[in-house]
């Protein structure tokens, strides 16, 4: 169970708000447990495998596929609702949280929810990192078998495609390190054209080299949001990269950047006369690892809609295939006395 001691995936599960406790019993000790479930459990300080054991495990311990979907335990006062699966043999993964009656219902869907979005990022993450290792493992043994054989052209294509592989994997290990980048964010007044202004500076090049064409619609007065400056960049750099990867081939490639404002919130909105995103697609925009782009991570939006959630802000996306996206994001209104 490595994932949840690897940095960027513990700050992941760290945030998730049910309590999350993974079980080791060959070795008889607790692999992880989340800040959710040592707040839950914070009675039986420090928290023991025996005592954990005593509370969530029967005596008799079944196979997860035996036991009840929700169960329910009493602990103190509380009434803990948690629910067991077994990721891997030998391990038993927990998610409980406090519950009552009325908020039941509620509740199962959370841990649904929050346990499709984990398999879904252990599977892709595999499929990802499975590749480059199968395709180094095939060429490596090709080369080991053939090395006396083959001419030093051959032996340097072979080594070409493993510098390849190995390139992808870095590729892929830094998207993962950048869903950690900004661990703090610190809000403060964000003036919302100039930042956008210097970003599309960054983008000139790649912008006039592809032949996009760029429309602004900004408000006269300057607008400003409460945001943390870096994150926000971030998120919009991630927004603009897919608006221009997604206008490839198009005859009269465009990006609108629309600057405005509702009663509480500063919006931006991109948009771009692309290929648009397939319906089969759109449920999964924000997955980790989701992504259309042959050569792709599938990292960008995941990490824009962590940073804007992190600033009290939300994302939405509007598309049609063949037509164009719409992302539209939205940021408290800085008041007036602080800038």
């Amino acid at each position: 169970m490595k994932p949840f001691n690897d940095p960027p995936w513990r700050e992941l599960f760290d945030r998730i708000p049910l309590g999350l406790l993974v079980l080791d019993f060959s070795k008889e000790q607790i692999v992880y447990s989340n800040p959710a479930m040592e707040m839950l459990l914070h009675s039986i300080q420090p928290i023991s495998y025996p005592r954990v054991k005593e509370i969530f495990v029967p005596a008799n311990r079944p196979d997860p596929e035996n036991i009840p979907l929700r169960q329910t335990v009493p602990l103190d006062e509380k009434k803990i609702g948690f629910t067991v699966y077994s990721p891997t043999p030998g391990f038993w993964l927990l998610l409980a949280n406090e519950i009552s009656e009325k908020d039941r219902q509620e509740q199962i869907i959370a841990t649904t929810n929050v346990m499709s979005t984990i398999d879904y990022t252990f599977f892709s993450l595999a499929h990802e990192m499975g590749n480059p290792i199968n395709s180094i493992k095939m060429t490596l043994e090709v080369l080991i078998n053939n090395f006396k054989e083959y001419d030093t052209k051959t032996k340097l294509e072979y080594l070409g495609n493993l510098h390849a592989e190995f390139s992808r994997l870095e590729e892929l290990l830094q998207a993962i390190k950048s869903f950690n980048m900004f661990e703090h964010l610190t809000g403060k007044a964000t003036s919302i054209q100039p930042l956008l202004d210097n970003l599309l500076q960054l983008l000139k090049n790649e912008i006039e080299s592809k032949g996009i064409a760029l429309n602004f619609l900004y408000p006269e007065q300057p607008l400003w949001c409460q945001s943390d400056p870096r994150a926000l960049q971030q998120s919009l750099l991630n927004i603009l990269s897919n608006a221009i990867d997604a206008l490839e081939g198009r005859a009269d490639p465009i990006i609108t950047i629309e600057v405005g404002q509702t009663a509480r919130e500063a919006t931006i909105a991109i948009r771009d006369n692309g290929c648009g995103i397939a319906d089969e697609k759109k449920k999964e925009l924000f997955m980790p690892f989701s992504s259309s782009k042959p050569r792709g991570i599938g990292l960008g939006l995941a990490i824009v809609k962590k940073l804007l959630a992190q600033m009290n802000g939300t994302v939405e996306i509007n598309s049609r295939h063949h037509q164009g996206t719409e992302v539209l994001i939205s940021l408290p209104l800085a008041s007036t006395h602080e800038h």
